[in-house]
């Protein structure tokens, strides 16, 4: 029995590859490399650099330190300290002047340098209520750097305001003080006062 050449070349054409022919089975190449473009090295850089920029814009934020957020200052008492010392010191008028000056502009400084780095500082009288840490101390300990206090003048026996200063301080009271409303009569007025 003789095949015909075309009934045996139909079932061999038909015949699907099996797990025995995978080998003569060609794959496909995989398409060449591209190069990254530049777009999207700026975008992931860009991305980076926007997060470390957070971090430290969060961590300089958040993580203050030891100068709080808000804090509020005593000025009127370090003005009125530092011209009371002035006010009791032996320098001449002209110095004074030019010393108060430059007290005045080191406050103002110390004020704007911390506005500067983020601090509120708010002047301590404007403070009705609320939990603010005062830092007056602070401020006064970094001012005297800068400006040196004034130093008291030396009293003498026949110094007025040496006298004044020590009746004020209870280190001493005139004894004419002491006899005067005895003499003016305590009596409400009634005692040796002459009546025409």
């Amino acid at each position: 029995m003789a095949r015909s050449p075309r009934m045996s070349a139909a079932p061999a054409a038909s015949t699907p590859a099996g797990p025995l022919f995978e080998a003569e089975v060609s794959t496909p190449r995989p398409a060449p490399r591209t190069r990254i473009g530049l777009v999207p090295v700026a975008m992931v850089g860009a991305l980076v650099a926007a997060g470390l920029w957070g971090a430290w814009v969060t961590k300089n934020v958040l993580g203050a330190g030891d100068r709080p957020a808000i804090a509020k200052v005593q000025l009127s008492g370090i003005v009125g300290e530092y011209v009371q010392a002035q006010a009791r010191s032996a320098t001449p008028p002209e110095q004074v002047t030019t010393e108060t000056r430059a007290f005045m502009g080191e406050v103002q400084k110390n004020l704007e340098r911390r506005g500067a780095s983020g601090q509120i500082v708010l002047v301590g009288e404007a403070v009705l209520a609320g939990n603010v840490p005062d830092i007056t101390a602070e401020v006064r300990r970094e001012v005297y750097t800068h400006v040196k206090m004034p130093q008291p003048a030396a009293t003498s026996a026949g110094d007025v305001m040496g006298a004044m200063r020590a009746a004020m301080g209870g280190q001493g009271v005139p004894q004419a003080a002491v006899q005067a409303p005895i003499q003016a009569g305590a009596l409400g007025g009634q005692g040796s006062v002459p009546v025409n």
